[in-house]
């Protein structure tokens, strides 16, 4: 027997808008977040990432910063978690962050995808994100 009384059990909240809420949809992030492009990890078996994989989670924010002193690359950007070095930003896509950094724009990146992929190349996308700048109401 059905009722005509709407179901009153309480729903979820949903989560901040942006790629929490939905997977896969990642333009309409939180705020104070202004997503600038969708880069994968480089170097993921040369650094921390492999032993940290389990600790790592989508949505997780982690650190870019300029390596000036580069040998290999002189736009280098490394990517870290805490005091973790989990590899670069690939060099054909590090340019942007790059110029950024050196314009002191503070940058962060966060985890789209975690893949148990075979291709090393495709284990982690990351978006890259820089601060909206604070409107100030007059």
């Amino acid at each position: 027997m059905q009722s005509n009384t709407p179901n009153r059990q309480a729903r979820r909240t949903p989560a901040l808008r942006g790629y929490y809420a939905r997977r896969g949809t990642y333009n309409a992030t939180a705020t104070t977040e202004e997503l600038l492009e969708t880069i994968p990890l480089a170097g993921f078996r040369h650094h921390e990432a492999p032993k940290l994989w389990e600790i790592l989670k989508r949505g997780q924010a982690l650190t870019v910063e300029r390596e000036r002193t580069n040998p290999h690359d002189n736009q280098a950007v490394a990517v870290r978690w805490m005091d973790h070095h989990l590899g670069y930003l690939p060099r054909d896509r590090n340019g942007l962050a790059a110029q950024l950094l050196d314009q002191d724009q503070p940058l962060i990146a966060r985890i789209l995808e975690k893949r148990d992929h075979a291709d090393r190349h495709h284990r982690l996308e990351l978006g890259l994100y820089r601060a909206r700048p604070q409107h100030r109401a007059n």
